[in-house]
């Protein structure tokens, strides 16, 4: 049964509130891992928090991040045409002055589809897979074949932003090398995969060029930790948040819808402290395999203990239902949230008269699944398969105001009940 100041709290929490976060989030642009947009997102995301009256904290760690430059595609022959593209996540550059070569279309890119191709020295044309977000395993095997380069056309019409990393969760697999040779990989539309595959159905020969100029180095970013102390449980916590970084995307719902729920709460929560002590949480790094939180996880070891749940709220800014993540599927570990806890929160919903729903998540997991791994009880609230994921549709446009208010009901008063019972 919801109590009054349950019911205070509920109505306090405002759609139009949390979507100007969003909108003034957006502003700031592509936030890539380390970025100057990113570490702006997580300075707004402080700042807004000490506003509020919490104890705001940035906890610096280094990463491999990356940085596109340049990312050009052109047809060569049998005509001049510019095609939009975008850079894989952590490709390799070309030379400065590009690559100029033959175009091979080798359908899905599997071993089978080089069958009696030959494509030494040329420039190969995959298919994305359905809902596949890593290519690794394509691009080594264009590298295995002799390629130059790789290009990866969408089931969508618009590129998609897929990675080379290979997608494993434990962080030295990170970024394992393109073997034989790293060669780069590219991002375009379905509308130009056919184009380029009409080309090549009616001519000859294809020649495109494609020039990539992209940066892989360590930087610097940071986890943002914002607390609102406990009245008689103070070192016990609970954890409330999203990630700040973004796929190079404009990211309304990835996750800036995120960040946009976690600061209404943070700002209407702190008007009514709780027994234990509630953390408002922002990591960076997410999209680079979570490390973020992985760097959290090891900073807070003799911790961790303390922490009494652990809410991740990521990509809840579209349309459909809201899916409580009970387990995560990376290449190399199977994660799973804690039964109670994905109960916990669906009972919460249910009193609130909305409708969830018990996912799997076949990408992985988000940052929860660091916490999972480290004995935390985490879960994952997602709305999943948003069609502009990951891609520059990912827009203002797309994010519905009322969703926010309905995800931040039900993790808020979640959270809230414990961080008191």
């Amino acid at each position: 049964m919801i109590s009054e100041i349950e019911n205070q709290i509920l109505r306090s929490i405002s759609a139009a509130k949390a979507y100007e976060h969003v909108e003034n989030i957006c502003e700031f642009g592509n936030r890539l891992a380390g970025s100057e947009a990113d570490n702006k997102a997580a300075e707004y995301f402080a700042k807004t928090c000490s506003e509020y009256g919490l104890y705001t904290y940035f906890e610096e760690f280094e990463a491999d991040c990356f940085e596109p430059i340049t990312c050009e595609l052109s047809l060569v022959e049998p005509e001049s045409k510019n095609i939009e593209s975008q850079p894989m996540i952590f490709s390799p550059s070309t030379l400065e002055g590009g690559i100029t070569s033959e175009l091979i279309d080798v359908g899905a890119g599997k071993e089978e589809d080089y069958k009696g191709k030959d494509t030494k020295n040329k420039i190969v044309l995959f298919t994305r897979g359905f809902d596949k977000h890593t290519f690794f395993p394509e691009i080594c095997m264009a590298s295995k074949h002799g390629a130059l380069g790789a290009i990866m056309a969408n089931y969508q019409s618009w590129p998609f932003h897929g990675t080379v990393e290979p997608l494993f969760f434990e962080p030295e697999k990170q970024l394992l090398p393109i073997e034989p040779n790293p060669i780069p990989a590219i991002n375009i539309s379905l509308e130009d995969g056919h184009y380029l595959r009409e080309c090549l159905l009616k001519c000859e020969k294809v020649k495109v060029h494609l020039r990539l100029q992209a940066i892989t180095e360590k930087r610097t970013t940071k986890n943002v930790r914002c607390l609102l102390p406990g009245t008689s449980l103070p070192q016990e916590r609970v954890i409330l948040g999203g990630h700040h970084d973004t796929q190079n995307t404009p990211a309304a719902d990835d996750n800036t819808s995120g960040l946009a729920v976690t600061l209404e709460l943070a700002r209407v929560l702190s008007a009514y402290p709780c027994k234990r002590t509630i953390e408002f949480y922002a990591p960076g790094c997410e999209e680079v395999r979570s490390l973020g939180s992985w760097e959290y996880c090891k900073r807070h070891k003799s911790d961790l203990q303390n922490i009494v749940a652990y809410l991740d709220v990521d990509g809840v800014g579209g349309g459909g239902d809201l899916n409580i993540i009970t387990e995560g599927w990376w290449p190399d570990k199977k994660l799973i949230a804690p039964e109670w806890l994905c109960l916990f929160v669906d009972k919460v919903a249910k009193e609130l008269n909305y409708k969830t729903k018990f996912g799997i998540c076949e990408l992985g997991t988000s940052d929860e699944g660091r916490f999972q791994d480290a004995g935390v009880p985490a879960v994952f609230l997602w709305k999943p398969w948003e069609e502009h994921y990951h891609s520059m549709q990912d827009k203002l446009e797309y994010v519905d105001p009322n969703t926010l208010k309905v995800v931040g009901e039900i993790s808020g008063l979640a959270a809230w009940r414990l961080a008191n019972r």
